[in-house]
């Protein structure tokens, strides 16, 4: 895992609340998850489909949701990390150098369900059955209409979370050589034609609110780090005051945080502790041939907005927030199996996912994601199942075998050219342009005699 971010003004809506105001039902809530401490922690308990863009679990659009991002299967590999697998073997023997390598091929039974609401879709591949009951469900929003006629779509962003989901698998089935590409011209059309029934205007996807003042309701007195089980979100700084101590961070992005990879726009945000230190820290990265020091307590902000489609067909970077990763050099910096960081050597991470549910229905907009969550992690490279922590200390941790990166704070490695933006709207740009392989391949497959 990477850096990237900034933070958005507080956002005041005045409404007039009637005196009997009658209390609206609370949201329901989606496909239930395994619980902290379980052995599948964090993962959902069954494909059976639950509430997330509408109030009626059965609803076609929850069951649709669920065919595209939800699949029991077999991983491909298993990490060492996970309960199950260190059953007999104590924190003091496993927690040493490479410990977040460790891992095996899967069998069998290692089958288990993967996915539901959350970032990235767990779907690698797409058999007769669910092949046939996801063309029937995209035909009921293959056109404008058939949206429009959807009471469960008509708020912009719930239309564009539900067009993304979309997207992200259309374009997986349509490019990746390992995870579910395909030559099958009908699915692939039944999906395009969904992406294109379901975008706005570009002028009302650019107005769709970035959702930080939910992010921060939810979560401001979450203001001091403790470890990677309980929450913690510094006041970043989405979109100023420029006398903020944190910058943000223009680069050179990896694979990971391309826009015709992710599908998102990538801002990272720093702080050293001052504006002047966190600047000069950047600049320093920039000059500097080999590894810079990064101070103790410096932290850094990923921020992933969604890119849409609008009615042209061209991809938009909306201001829609739809993951946020702080990372923290939080000490102590030794590897330890009693070292609470999230690394185990001192380098500290907090995830927080939009949810779809909680976006659509009215509940909680976005979840905090605990360490020891497990998942499936697709873009990475390979079908593994293992922990957040594990994954993220692949990269993220302050003993690195990589000679120029500087304690894990990966933004700062000289082959990604960092510098400070100059303006909060670079990544969003820098996106779109990112997107047009996407865009081409989207109106070829809408469009292929280029009629």
């Amino acid at each position: 895992m990477t850096s990237d971010r900034v933070a958005v003004g507080v956002l005041a809506l005045l409404m007039s609340v009637p005196v009997a105001a009658v209390p609206t039902a609370p949201a329901p809530r989606p496909s239930p998850r395994f619980p902290v401490g379980h052995a599948l922690e964090g993962l959902p308990t069954s494909e059976t489909p639950g509430a997330v863009y509408s109030r009626d679990p059965a609803h076609p659009l929850n069951e649709l949701h669920t065919l595209l991002f939800t699949q029991d299967q077999v991983p491909e590999e298993i990490a060492a990390v996970l309960p199950a697998e260190r059953a007999d073997r104590r924190d003091v023997d496993f927690f040493v150098k490479g410990w977040q390598f460790g891992k095996r091929k899967g069998t069998t039974t290692d089958r288990v369900v993967f996915g539901g609401d959350v970032r990235v879709s767990a779907l690698t591949s797409v058999g007769a059955d669910r092949r046939k009951r996801l063309l029937e469900l995209l035909s009921t929003v293959s056109t404008v209409e058939q949206v429009a006629a959807m009471p469960e779509l008509k708020a912009p962003v719930t239309r564009i979370l539900f067009q993304w989901d979309v997207l992200s698998v259309w374009w997986r089935l349509e490019t990746s050589r390992k995870w579910g590409r395909s030559d099958d011209t009908e699915l692939l059309t039944a999906l395009a034609k969904t992406v294109r029934a379901l975008a706005l205007p570009r002028n009302e996807l650019t107005a769709l609110p970035a959702g930080t003042a939910e992010l921060t309701k939810q979560f401001a007195h979450h203001n001091k780090p403790k470890d990677g089980a309980t929450p913690y979100l510094p006041p970043l700084p989405f979109d100023g005051p420029p006398t903020s101590a944190w910058v943000e961070v223009d680069r050179k992005a990896g694979k990971l945080f391309r826009g015709d990879q992710a599908l998102r726009a990538s801002r990272i945000f720093l702080n050293a502790g001052d504006r002047a230190s966190s600047a000069g820290l950047v600049t320093t990265a920039a000059q500097q041939a080999g590894r810079v020091e990064v101070p103790d307590g410096t932290e850094v902000a990923l921020v992933l907005s969604l890119v849409a489609f609008d009615t042209d067909l061209k991809p938009v970077a909306t201001p829609v927030i739809d993951e946020v990763r702080v990372r923290r050099l939080s000490g102590p910096f030794k590897l330890t199996a009693d070292n609470p960081t999230s690394s185990k050597d001192g380098m500290d991470h907090w995830i927080y996912f939009r949810s779809r549910a909680g976006s659509a229905l009215g509940g909680e907009a976005f979840r905090f994601v605990p360490d020891t969550t497990q998942g499936l992690f697709l873009e990475y490279g390979s079908a593994k199942h293992t922990t957040f922590a594990a994954q993220c200390a692949l990269c993220h941790r302050t003993d690195t075998n990589t000679p120029s990166l500087p304690r894990g704070v990966s933004v700062l490695n000289p082959i990604n050219r960092p510098r400070v933006a100059d303006a909060a709207t670079n990544r969003f740009r820098v996106a779109e342009d990112e997107m047009r392989p996407v865009a081409d391949r989207l109106r070829d497959r809408l469009n292929p005699k280029g009629e």
